[in-house]
Order: structure tokens, then sequence, then C-alpha cells
């Protein structure tokens, strides 16, 4: 074989990736157009629904505040449990399961200046903001600043917020 002829015959060898590669490109740009093409097409009769429309555009927030509603709606009824609560029995409440499950994240690292479990500093002032245990146990049914009404577990008695509130402050 001569020169020219391998010349030749190697010159056909680098022909044939470029021709692959304007190929795969050539149907990547149909593939591409037909796809887009295919999205202008008319759109089905439940996409222009107006009932389906509405649906789609309903905030999320709809189902929080339903929710939210319904814990609200608890809430007043544990608060008319009783007005008087200078006579509240704490007796036979396990204080502490009560602090752990509800109350030990925030008030274990004093979060959001939640006074700290023990801290007699900080429960005591709070105390004389109150007025008294009462004021404070009222204080906390209700919620009080970033806290929660009932420390954001509404199941909870006022006995047994008030047990929760005598047992941090020891």
């Amino acid at each position: 074989m001569s020169s020219s002829e391998e010349v030749k015959a190697t010159s056909y060898f680098l022909l044939f990736p470029l021709l692959g590669s304007i190929t795969l490109v050539v149907i990547w740009v149909f593939i591409i157009l037909t796809s887009f093409a295919a999205s202008f097409g008319t759109p089905t009769a439940n996409a222009m629904d107006r009932t389906a429309v509405i649906e789609r555009l309903k905030p999320i927030e709809v189902v929080a505040l339903v929710e939210a509603k319904a814990s609200v709606a608890v809430a007043p009824e544990k608060a008319a449990e009783s007005d008087d609560m200078s006579n509240i029995d704490t007796s036979g409440i396990d204080a502490n399961a009560i602090v752990t499950a509800t109350c030990f994240a925030c008030h274990s690292v004093g979060l959001l200046g939640s006074p700290k479990i023990g801290d007699k500093a900080a429960w005591d002032s709070r105390l004389q903001a109150n007025g008294d245990l009462t004021g404070l146990v009222k204080s906390a049914i209700t919620g009080k600043g970033a806290m929660p009404a009932r420390g954001g577990n509404a199941d909870l008695s006022n006995a047994e917020v008030q047990a929760a509130i005598e047992f941090m402050m020891k």
C-alpha cells in the first residue's frame, strides 16, 4: 500500500467519529424540538376547568390554619377547668414526665429567655413579675412571649401545668 492510500484510509477513519457526533447532535435537537412543540398542544379540559384552577391555587396554609384552630379550640376548655387556682392539688402527678416531654426542650437551655430548670433566681424573678405562683401558672396556661399556651401541649390540665412549674423551680 502506498503512502497516499494510507493517508486516505486514515482520513476515512477520522471521519467516522465526526459523522457519528454530528448524527447524535441532530437526533438530540430533533428530540428536543418535538417535545417542545408537543408542549404547545391544546390543554386538557381539566386543566382549564375553573374549579381545577382554584384547587391548584389554594394556599398551603389552609391546612395549617385548620389544625391551629382545632388546637385553640381545646385550650379554652382547659382554661375553664378552674378559675380559682390557689388550691390546685398537684399530688400524684408525675411532674418529671411532664417536664421531660413538654418543657425540657426550652427550659433546659433557657431558650429565648425562658428560665432554666432549677435556676432559683430566674424563677423567683418570674414569680415576682406575675405576683405569685398562681399568676405564674395562669401565665403558662395562656402562653407567654415565645412560649405557647400550656407549653404547646394542649392536653395538660391546670394541675399538671402547676406541677411542672413547681418541679422546674426546685
